[in-house]
């Protein structure tokens, strides 16, 4: 974690009293994980009034949005990022979250919503305390630790009707299990509140959709391969803040199968020329066993 350092004396001790009111919620959440099967309700609700649930404003990317975050520091993220040591198309390569400029305070408020909420399994009724507003985002950083975590968003959801709830993730099979261990199985049945984006791990390619996806989000390297993926149908976002797009991924229409929503990626001159030089040779190993299969099939036919 990267530690916030300043020389001005009115910021360091803003920052020491960050950090005293932040070590309290630790221990005490910490405390409270450790009594295990013998919570009291009364700790079940001090454990949620250590969740932190942000309200993002000013010069916000997503203004007006609330969000619960994960940890970028939960045992799926790390794999990600040390996969994408090894292959430079991974998104998680590029994360934000985890750059050394990322806020200390922020980190440290995430990586305790990933130990409370994928270890413990709240109720409805418990998860309606929590103070939302109209537009939440889950995961704005980290992702969907485990099927506990995923059961709680979908039950934070059920708890808060009114609210709009955009759900971003990579980890699919918790996402899954947490729906079909909370009763959903068909699409038909899917919650009419929340909308699921799901995240391609490799930047140029779509992921396959899943049945409840009702976006898959994909990265693109540079501007020619993001105008031919919107010239295929794909939305684009334009990357800037949500509510200049009328927060599309939170109101949109569930519709019968997922949407590609297309970003093209911004990174250095440098970066960009590596990642495209990766993406063109990925895609034409691709485009030679789709040549390949076909001939294939012609023989057998």
């Amino acid at each position: 974690m990267k530690t916030t350092k300043t020389t001005n004396p009115a910021t360091q001790a803003r920052l020491e009293k960050m950090r005293a009111a932040l070590s309290d919620r630790e221990g005490l959440a910490e405390r409270i994980l450790a009594k295990g099967d013998d919570m009291t309700a009364y700790d079940r609700r001090l454990l949620l009034e250590c969740v932190n649930v942000a309200y993002h404003e000013g010069s916000s990317k997503i203004e007006g949005i609330y969000s619960i975050d994960s940890s970028v520091t939960c045992d799926f993220c790390q794999c990600m990022r040390d996969a994408a040591k090894k292959n430079p198309l991974m998104i998680c390569g590029g994360c934000y979250a985890a750059a050394d400029s990322w806020k200390e305070a922020a980190w440290r408020r995430h990586k305790l919503n990933a130990r409370i909420l994928s270890e413990v399994l709240f109720s409805v009724e418990e998860l309606a305390t929590l103070a939302i507003g109209d537009r939440c985002r889950f995961n704005e950083d980290g992702d969907t630790v485990n099927d506990i975590m995923g059961i709680n968003y979908l039950r934070i959801a059920a708890s808060h009707p009114h609210t709009h709830f955009g759900y971003w993730y990579k980890n699919a099979p918790a996402v899954e299990t947490a729906l079909r261990a909370e009763g959903y199985h068909t699409r038909e049945t899917l919650p009419q509140n929340i909308r699921f984006i799901h995240s391609s791990l490799l930047i140029g390619f779509q992921v396959a959709a899943l049945w409840f996806d009702d976006a898959t989000f994909t990265v693109y390297p540079d501007e020619e391969t993001t105008v031919a993926a919107v010239a295929a149908g794909a939305l684009e976002c334009n990357g800037k803040r949500y509510r200049s797009c009328g927060f599309t991924c939170y109101l949109m229409n569930r519709q019968p199968s997922a949407v590609n929503i297309a970003e093209v990626l911004r990174a250095s001159k440098a970066t960009v020329k590596t990642i495209r030089a990766a993406y063109d040779a990925m895609k034409a190993r691709k485009d030679a066993r789709t040549v390949n299969a076909a001939e294939w099939i012609r023989r057998l036919a």
